[in-house]
Formats: structure tokens, sequence, C-alpha cells
């Protein structure tokens, strides 16, 4: 993990909102038909997809890759008329920890993951006008060690609701955000954390 992108997770997070918004207005507003419904979790509607060697995840088929969401995510992934978009951050846990113990921002009462949570919270705080945080209170993921928050609030103007999760794994930490307009998050918050719940890590 170089510090460059730990430094840069809080502005590239909130430039991928902005980008994305301003592909929507490019693309034409999606149709409000099916709003009040729930986002199918059905598993024949997803799709495994990944980094070889490192994890997968199960995503929407109507989620297609891209590459303008966030130039520090290893996956993204975006469905611009949904208004849904997805990406993946991968830390070395490692150097994240040496950092995070240089600066005097590692608790060493608490656990890799729970640090990792923490820092990120900051970020989303100072980073999104009037964040609201909520924890899930999840522990694990698929028998990974991992957090799971719900960040509602402001940025550029937008209001965005996001699901993310941290996962940790023995060598890397994971940041899996899936967000959409306020809006509509109660249509799209159970597909969020069903994507979230399908990351595996591959057996090398």
């Amino acid at each position: 993990m170089k510090k460059r992108s730990l430094v840069l997770i809080l502005i590239v997070f909130c430039l991928s909102a902005t980008s994305c918004f301003d592909l929507i207005q490019k693309a034409g507003e999606a149709t409000s038909s099916g709003m009040d419904s729930s986002e199918s979790t059905s598993a024949s509607n997803y799709v495994t997809v990944g980094v070889d060697g490192s994890f997968q995840v199960d995503l929407p088929r109507h989620m297609k890759s891209t590459s303008e969401l966030n130039d520090e995510a290893v996956l993204q992934y975006a469905n611009i008329f949904k208004d849904t978009y997805f990406i993946v951050i991968q830390e070395n846990k490692s150097e994240y920890v040496e950092l995070f113990k240089q600066f005097g921002e590692y608790n060493t009462e608490l656990s890799v993951i729970e640090n990792y949570k923490n820092s990120q919270k900051e970020l989303f705080k100072e980073g999104i006008v009037n964040a609201r945080i909520q924890e899930y209170g999840l522990n694990s993921i698929n028998n990974y060690a991992a957090r799971q928050l719900k960040v509602l609030g402001e940025v550029d103007g937008t209001q965005i609701a996001y699901v993310v999760a941290f996962i940790e794994g023995d060598d890397d930490i994971f940041m899996l955000m899936n967000w959409t307009a306020k809006e509509k998050f109660n249509k799209f918050e159970n597909s969020f954390e069903y994507i979230n719940g399908t990351f595996k890590l591959m057996d090398l």
C-alpha cells in the first residue's frame, strides 16, 4: 500500500461520486418505474466477477465493467441507468498498519479490521456533508473478519447513500463500496448487502 493511496482514498471517494452523477447527466435520467420495489437478490440475477488470483464477488448482471469511477479501484462496475455503482479498493495490510502506527493513528488494543473501519469512518465524516453513519453489527463475511457501514450524506450537492464493507484477508484489506442516489437506496440496499456477502478470497 502506497502512502499516496491511503491519503487519496477520501479524495477519490468523493470524485467517484461526482463522476458517476456526471455520467448520469450525460446519459439522461433513468426511468422511475419500479422505484418502490427492491432489487432482486436471487442468485440467478448475479454473475461472479473478480480479480484473478485475488478475490471474487457476485454482481448484478445488469452492471458493466467500467474504468470511470475511481483510479485507485482494482474492480469497478456500474449501471448509470439504474444509478448503481460498485468499486473495490485493495490495501496491503502490513503496510497499512505500519503507516498508521507511524502517524499515531493506530489503536493496538483493537483488531486490524476495526482500526481500518474507524479510519475510514473519519474520512467519510470529513468528506461528506451531514454524514450519517450506521454500523450493521456485522463481524464476518464468509469467515473473514469484516465490518459494514451504511453512509448517508451529501457530496457536491447530491444526496448519496453507500453500503461499505471492510474485509480482512491474510495479506490485504479490502473496501467494497456500493452506492446510489439517496432516494433510490431503499430499492437497492438489500442488493448491496447481498453483493458484499458474496465476497471470497481466491485460493492461490
